[in-house]
């Protein structure tokens, strides 16, 4: 059914430990929301802060596109591959856990919090040869236009994903407008990850969103995204690609 569905940060759920504070946007371990069962392919969209020192100790996945998007400190990551790997503000790393792979992933610092998002994709391939893949990506090409940082095809520099969806972002100051066409039989699902956007539609009044506040969308249309504060960056996750314009 086709539907413009408003989901608030406040809403999320929430893990608090003694090394980590996690907001869940959707049903993830021990959190349930009948509701927020994953968004097609997107399974799991986490925001985490770790204490200094710690982190989640060595673990396994299996069958998952699991991408991490630090938004500030760093991650020291290693894995049963041998790899061994620092992600910074800037980077994304991406795990293939395919058929199945071991890891870790501390704060990288003994005195900062790290803050970073997690993403599980369910891929169309199960038991894929596992592998790790990391890129940099220069933040000031996202200001005022959409940035690719994930696609299936791996275009202009991104990461790949065994699935069709196509991770942007976006940063916007004062003016600028970010623009996105969904065509029919598409659906996006924007993430607000900082700062407060405008987003404006044919068919809605405008709709104001504030960090860690969503906005899925499974109808066609056009949106235009601006900001109402000094700054703000989003993230849109497209199911099939969409097309995208920024001005």
């Amino acid at each position: 059914m086709a539907s413009l569905d408003i989901r608030r940060g406040a809403d999320r759920g929430t893990l608090k430990l003694d090394w980590l504070y996690a907001r869940f946007s959707f049903s993830f371990g021990d959190y349930h929301d009948p509701d927020r069962n994953g968004f097609g392919p997107l399974v799991a969209l986490n925001e985490d802060v770790i204490q200094p020192g710690t982190g989640f100790a060595m673990h396994q996945h299996r069958d998952m596109e699991i991408f991490i998007i630090p938004l500030s400190g760093a991650i020291e990551h290693r894995d049963s591959l041998g790899s061994h790997a620092y992600v910074y503000p800037g980077d994304v790393q991406k795990m293939t856990a395919g058929s199945g792979i071991w890891h870790s992933q501390m704060n990288a610092s003994m005195t900062e919090e790290d803050h970073h998002l997690q993403v599980w994709v369910r891929p169309r391939t199960r038991g894929a040869t596992p592998a790790v893949d990391q890129r940099r990506f220069d933040r000031g090409q996202r200001t005022g236009r959409w940035q690719a940082l994930v696609t299936p095809d791996g275009r202009g520099g991104s990461l790949t994903v065994d699935q069709d969806v196509s991770i942007l972002a976006g940063i916007l100051l004062p003016g600028h407008v970010l623009e996105m066409a969904v065509p029919a039989s598409s659906s996006a699902y924007l993430h607000v990850v900082q700062g407060s956007i405008r987003v404006e539609t044919a068919r809605s009044m405008p709709l104001a969103l504030e960090g860690g506040d969503a906005l899925a969308m499974t109808m066609s249309g056009q949106l235009q995204l601006s900001t109402t504060s000094p700054d703000a960056e989003v993230l849109a996750f497209v199911f099939p690609s969409a097309s995208i314009a920024g001005s």
